[in-house]
């Protein structure tokens, strides 16, 4: 697979600035309300959790660069390690969705959720716990880290033990998603031999909605519904919706902001923002690359 024709997903606050001025130029209008208003969308300021953005103008084309920018304050934060980690500088990780990129290519929003199943592989769900129910599962590999601020990302890499072509299955966290990908061999980059070989990873596995790789582009429409954007190579998904708070999330926030009142607390917490960005490659119309990205922000 070739790296440039990869979609990436930009974090938000290295990107901020960029985002607003897109928008403008798309017929976006961005107002700061109380999360009392029923028109408000996702939230991006991270010191305010009660501070939105109005989105006015609807059924706009958003540009790839920017999509986890509608999603900008995480329900929860980074999980603790235990594992060995290993700090590098570059971004020769072609396959993350999680480093910046300044693609102009754009795709429409879908306002649908997706099934839980989607974010699950190997009976692992996306999420903070992600990394260590990957180490219980698959054995302890070292956490590589990349770039800094809203552009870091944290990865565990794994590669089949068996086969003469190489799968890989990599979890990676940011400061405000989480994702996996499932991809056959591809262009080297540093740290892949940080990757732990595990004889559970091979050309048959299945993500808990029945993807795998080798798969042709019908049968992913017909687990995941018409793409926001399909070409003879790639089908990319773009999902939002609102959803409502567990009671769990809820008393945990809670603790965090005891001086809100009751019902500045609910208007603000009540519900969340649950957005997905599915990257489906081909090659010869058959899968090659799949990448997962969901994020859960108030």
């Amino acid at each position: 697979m070739v790296a440039t024709e990869l979609f990436q997903t930009n974090h938000l606050a290295n990107q901020w600035s960029r985002l607003a001025e897109k928008l403008n130029n798309s017929g976006f209008r961005m107002n700061l309300l109380s999360r009392s208003d029923t028109s408000i969308s996702p939230t991006f300021d991270r010191k305010n959790r009660n501070t939105v953005a109005q989105i006015v103008k609807v059924s706009v084309l958003i540009p790839v660069g920017f999509l986890v920018a509608f999603f900008s304050l995480p329900l929860a934060g980074p999980a603790t390690q235990t594992e060995s980690r290993l700090r590098l500088t570059d971004n020769s990780d072609w396959w993350s969705a999680g480093k910046s990129d300044d693609s102009d290519e754009s795709i429409q929003t879908q306002e649908r959720k997706l099934p839980d199943s989607n974010f699950r592989i190997l009976a692992i769900q996306l999420g903070e716990k992600a990394f260590s129910r990957a180490a219980l599962k698959l054995g302890k590999t070292t956490l590589v880290e990349r770039g800094d601020a809203a552009g870091g990302r944290t990865q565990a890499c794994y590669v089949s033990a068996e086969g003469l072509k190489k799968i890989y299955l990599v979890f990676e966290q940011g400061e405000v998603d989480y994702a996996f990908y499932l991809f056959a061999d591809g262009p080297t980059w540093t740290g892949s031999e940080q990757c732990r070989p595990s004889k559970l990873i091979s050309q048959s596995l299945l993500t808990g909605s029945g993807i795998k790789l080798g798969q042709t582009p019908a049968e992913i429409v017909s687990i995941l519904g018409e793409p926001s954007v399909r070409s003879e190579k790639k089908l990319i998904y773009f999902v939002h919706s609102k959803e409502k708070a567990s009671k769990e999330d809820l008393e945990r926030t809670r603790e965090q902001y005891p001086e809100l009142s009751e019902r500045d607390f609910h208007d603000s917490y009540d519900f969340y923002d649950l957005g997905a960005y599915i990257d489906a490659r081909f090659r010869d119309g058959k899968l090659t690359y799949l990448g997962v990205l969901k994020t859960e922000t108030y």
